[in-house]
């Protein structure tokens, strides 16, 4: 039996065996939620979620749940109730900048050992260059918790506009191949990647 209690502060019961939230929405909410924040919203949609199968099955708890998990993503990746101070924004804007460097620097390095590319197959060059993307953004989200993600998901944002602003005003030595653009662009989705699980493995060891 599996106790929970309401927002209205009447206590539920679910008989069978313990139920819990699907275990990936979870982790989502994990990685989109800020840490200071991580316990109070989990709290709130767990005793939602026991509620909902009391009444209706675990199976429409599951979808409720779901539905809360990828709902909320956009507000938690804004909301914050921390008042950062002027010396931490600096103090995360130069942290992101070195990270950025030093990912840019190893993939130099991977460039002049692998020749860009030419040595080795498109796709291990390709998942090379995500690899270290998905490192460097959990890298980032470690340096600058409890707002990893979210620094993450600027910061490559930042990277990106700093080749594609040149390529639109026409700067000379900033044409690629379209696959050199979509490989660029999806680095913000890998370094994301990369801080959501770093960021949810903060929360769920901490």
């Amino acid at each position: 039996m599996v106790d929970g209690r309401t927002p209205s502060g009447r206590c539920t019961a679910v008989d069978g065996p313990r139920v819990r939230p699907p275990a990936l929405a979870q982790a989502l909410i994990a990685a989109a939620a800020p840490s200071s924040e991580y316990e109070i919203v989990a709290g709130d949609l767990h005793e939602e979620y026991l509620r909902i199968v009391s009444l209706k099955g675990v199976a429409a708890a599951n979808h409720w749940y779901w539905t809360q998990a990828l709902l909320s993503i956009p507000s938690l990746l804004s909301y914050s109730r921390s008042n950062v101070s002027v010396l931490r924004g600096i103090g995360v804007a130069f942290t992101a900048l070195a990270t950025l460097v030093a990912m840019l620097a190893v993939l130099m390095a991977i460039d002049t050992i692998l020749g860009s590319g030419d040595r080795i197959a498109g796709w291990m060059y390709i998942s090379i260059n995500y690899a270290d993307a998905i490192i460097f953004g959990a890298l980032l989200a470690w340096l600058v918790r409890p707002d990893g993600l979210r620094v993450t998901f600027l910061a490559s944002l930042f990277l990106v506009f700093c080749f594609v602003v040149p390529a639109l005003a026409g700067h000379r030595g900033s044409e690629a191949p379209l696959a050199a653009w979509i490989v660029l662009c999806g680095g913000i989705p890998a370094m994301c990647i990369g801080a959501g699980v770093s960021q949810a493995i903060q929360i769920q060891f901490r």
